[in-house]
């Protein structure tokens, strides 16, 4: 059977949702490690997300299990009165490759589009060549270059 793909519910899937944080962050962020105190924040920023207007999370199912979700919201940009940011996107390995970001990403456009935002965006870590290519594939381009640069040592790295 296909997955399906229906709204987030916050007592079903949060734990699943935030086990694909593992993966997420730590294959994004090479020297980041996902622990308690940053899932208790993710946690939090979750619960607000599933009660805001403005925001907007569905999951992919397969039968019972959550193997994917997808997290929308409306923001105000200095440039963008009503901007469609997808804030995460994961479909977990198994159902890669099969469209199913893809259907993510659509629902969450449409739901930004149906708000009045005239285009959506995303953030991406070129750590992760796969997901650049996910989403040039789905439309996106690069439009703006976050540079980093280290200003203070820490110690251990």
């Amino acid at each position: 059977m296909a997955p399906s793909i229906r709204r987030f519910n916050w007592r079903r899937d949060k734990e699943t949702v935030l086990q694909f944080q593992y993966e997420t962050y730590e294959r994004n962020f090479p020297s980041f490690r996902v622990d308690e105190a940053f899932l208790r924040d993710y946690e939090q920023q979750l619960r607000m997300a599933a009660r805001q207007p403005a925001e907007r999370l569905w999951v992919l199912e397969d039968g019972s299990e959550v193997c994917g979700f997808v997290w929308a919201a409306l923001i105000t940009t200095m440039i963008d009165r009503c901007l469609g940011y997808i804030k995460n996107v994961y479909v977990s390995p198994q159902w890669r490759g099969q469209g199913y970001g893809q259907k993510l990403l659509s629902i969450a456009e449409q739901w930004c589009r149906d708000a009045g935002a005239e285009k959506a965006a995303l953030d991406a870590s070129v750590n992760n060549e796969e997901a650049m290519a996910f989403y040039q594939r789905a439309g996106y381009q690069v439009t703006r270059l976050r540079m980093e640069k280290p200003i203070v040592d820490i110690p251990g790295r």
